[in-house]
């Protein structure tokens, strides 16, 4: 029983040392408002939330978070060898987290390839997932800077 009591105090000590954080606002520094019909902020807050749950803790009068879409850049080439074309397309995010008046900035590049063989390919629809998993890279670099 004395074990078990004081397994259960210093889990509650820990418990009151750990930080919190509560995620205030989520601001988009761009001109790009959609890609693929999806909002550019959309599951930001989610995934930050569950990225600083695994390290740290979230209440509602925890230290203030922002986090900032920055640059959304998507440059493309294509590539034509006689009947073939290959066509790149980058998706590069820069973003930022300020906690405690401290800012911190991430850049990620996801790239998306595609191979066409006697097609005509000018350009491929965007790719909600490439760019999701560039700011879900960004936020795992931020959170770790908290």
């Amino acid at each position: 029983m004395k074990k078990l009591i004081i397994i259960l105090l210093t889990a509650f000590a820990v418990t009151l040392n750990a930080q919190c954080y509560k995620i205030d606002t989520v601001r988009n520094h761009t001109h790009l408002r959609t890609i693929a019909g999806r909002p550019v902020d959309f599951g930001v807050v989610a995934t930050a939330e569950q990225l600083i749950v695994n390290k740290y803790s979230l209440c509602d009068t925890g230290i203030k978070v922002e986090l900032a879409i920055n640059t959304i850049a998507l440059p493309q080439r294509l590539i034509n060898i006689i009947g073939i074309q290959l066509l790149k397309r980058d998706y590069v995010v820069n973003m930022s987290i300020t906690a405690n008046n401290i800012t911190h900035y991430s850049r990620n590049v996801k790239t998306v390839y595609v191979n066409a063989m006697f097609l005509t390919v000018e350009e491929i629809p965007h790719n909600k997932k490439a760019y999701s998993k560039a700011v879900e890279k960004c936020l795992i670099d931020l959170v770790k800077e908290l």
